[in-house]
């Protein structure tokens, strides 16, 4: 983990735990893939996003990530939008919502998360599976 990561992680609102589990678990499912990397790329004011992508990366892969999740803050609160690429994941249930030229100029697909539920994660772990698959051309 990156020192500018911890020290965000260190200054969550303790009102806002719920969500920085969300946020933690993901991490921690992400970086249990397969040569998968992080990066933090903290953007004030805007958002601060953690990012996957592979290493090495497959070849011909020009994406910069098979998944990301931006901490967004609005009125003091932080909730995370989980974001793919719309054609590197299914979503049967419906629950994400199209972004155009939202995830480095394509079209990603993004998952609103402002609480801890179960279902939800274990939903998105599925779609991050899935991301990673596809990614890795599997």
């Amino acid at each position: 983990m990156s020192e500018q990561l911890a020290t965000y992680l260190e200054q969550w609102p303790t009102a806002q735990a719920t969500v920085k589990k969300v946020l933690m678990e993901l991490r921690a499912a992400a970086l249990a893939l397969d040569g998968a990397v992080e990066s933090f790329v903290a953007r004030p004011g805007i958002s601060h996003s953690l990012r996957y992508d592979l290493s090495p990366r497959p070849e011909g892969r020009q994406r910069p990530v098979f998944f990301l999740i931006d901490v967004v803050e609005f009125e003091g609160l932080r909730c995370l939008s989980v974001c793919f690429y719309e054609d590197e994941i299914q979503d049967p249930r419906e629950l994400g919502n199209a972004i155009p030229q939202g995830l480095f100029q394509e079209t990603g697909y993004c998952f609103d998360v402002d609480d801890y539920d179960r279902e939800q994660i274990d939903y998105l772990r599925g779609r991050l599976s899935q991301a990673h698959r596809n990614a890795a051309g599997r």
